[in-house]
C-alpha cells in the first residue's frame, strides 16, 4: 500500500504548473468581459489590473484586485469565474483556508463545474481531506463519466483508504476509455507499481516525458522511483538532479536520493537525505528505518 507521501506524489501530478494556466485562464475570461460587459468599466479595470499583476507576479495584488472587483458588483454573472481564479492564486499564496472558500463560492451557478471541482479536490488532497476530495471526484464522475482524469484522482484515494477493488476498478476505467489518454497511461503505470513491476512502469514514465513537450516533475519523480527499485541508481540520480532545484520541499526527493547514496556507501550523504526528509514531513517511522540502514 501506498504511504501518503507517495500518494500525493500520484494527486499533484499535472498540478505544477497551474500559474501558467491561471494567467491564460483569466487573459481569456477578459476578453468575454469586454464583449459582455463593455459599460461595466470599473468592474472590468479591476479584473484587469489582476491580470497584469499575475502577470508580474505580484499575487497579493493580483488577489486584492479580484476582491474588489466582486465587491463592486458582487451580484455580477462573472463573480464565479473570479472566485476561480482568486482561488488559484490564494492556492499559491499558501492561503489555503480562503482558496477553499473561494473555490467554494465559485460552485455557485458556475459555468465551469468541473474545473472548480477539479481544483476544490486538488487543494483538499493537499490538506489531506480526502473523504471529501473523493466526493468532489464522485460529483465531477456524476457530471461528465468521460473524465478520465476524476476517474484516475478517485482511484489514488481509494488505494489511500485501503479499498485496492474499487482503485481497481477506477484505473481499469481510464484505460476502457481511451487507453491513450494521460491518465489511462498513469493509471497502467501506478497497477504496474503495485504489482512490483517496475521496469514495465518505468517504460510508461520514459514514453510520457519522451512524447510530452512540457516535462512535469512528478514524471521524473515517479521515473526515478522505477529506477531505484530496479538498481538503475546512476539513472535515478541523473532524474533527479534534473528535478532537484524546483523540488527542493518535497520529501520524497530526498528518500530517493537518500537511496541512491546509500547504495553507493555514501552513508553520511544518504543520512542527511533521509533527516532532511524527515524534517519536511515525510512519515518520522518510515524515515527512521532508513536512517537506521545508515549506521
Amino acid at each position: 500500500m501506498l504511504h501518503k507521501k507517495e500518494l500525493l506524489l500520484h494527486l499533484n501530478i499535472l498540478m505544477d504548473d497551474m500559474r501558467t494556466f491561471f494567467i491564460t485562464f483569466l487573459f481569456s475570461f477578459l476578453s468575454a468581459i469586454l464583449y459582455a460587459q463593455g459599460n461595466s468599466i470599473s468592474y472590468y479595470d479591476w479584473v484587469d489590473k489582476s491580470a497584469k499583476y499575475i502577470d508580474a507576479n505580484k499575487l497579493d495584488s493580483a488577489a486584492y484586485s479580484l476582491q474588489q472587483a466582486m465587491r463592486l458588483e458582487p451580484a455580477n454573472s462573472n463573480n464565479p469565474m473570479l472566485f476561480l481564479n482568486l482561488g488559484i492564486i490564494q492556492r499559491q499564496l499558501r492561503l489555503t483556508n480562503d482558496a477553499y472558500v473561494s473555490f467554494t463560492a465559485a460552485l455557485s451557478n458556475s459555468p465551469e463545474p468541473v474545473l472548480v471541482l477539479h481544483n476544490r479536490a486538488s487543494l483538499l488532497c493537499d490538506l489531506n481531506r480526502f473523504d471529501e476530495a473523493m466526493d468532489d471526484y464522485s460529483a465531477i464522475i456524476k457530471i461528465d463519466k468521460g473524465n478520465a482524469e476524476a476517474y484516475y484522482r478517485r482511484g489514488l484515494l481509494y488505494l489511500e483508504a485501503n479499498d485496492k477493488v474499487n482503485a481497481e476498478n477506477d484505473f481499469a476505467k481510464c484505460e476502457e476509455l481511451d487507453e491513450n489518454d494521460l491518465f489511462a497511461k498513469l493509471s497502467k503505470a501506478l497497477s504496474l507499481k503495485l504489482e512490483d513491476d517496475w521496469e514495465g512502469a518505468e517504460k510508461i514514465y520514459t514514453s510520457i516525458i519522451n512524447s510530452d513537450i512540457k516535462k512535469i516533475n512528478a514524471y521524473y519523480l515517479n521515473r526515478a522511483e522505477c529506477y531505484v527499485n530496479t538498481a538503475k541508481y546512476s539513472l535515478a540520480a541523473a532524474d533527479l538532479r534534473t528535478i532537484e532545484s524546483s523540488e527542493s520541499n518535497n520529501p520524497y526527493l530526498y528518500i530517493l536520493r537518500g537511496r541512491v547514496r546509500l547504495n553507493q556507501y555514501d552513508k553520511f550523504a544518504a543520512k542527511a537525505d533521509f533527516e532532511k526528509a524527515k524534517n519536511l514531513g515525510y512519515d518520522a517511522d518510515l524515515a527512521n528505518k532508513w536512517i537506521e540502514k545508515t549506521k
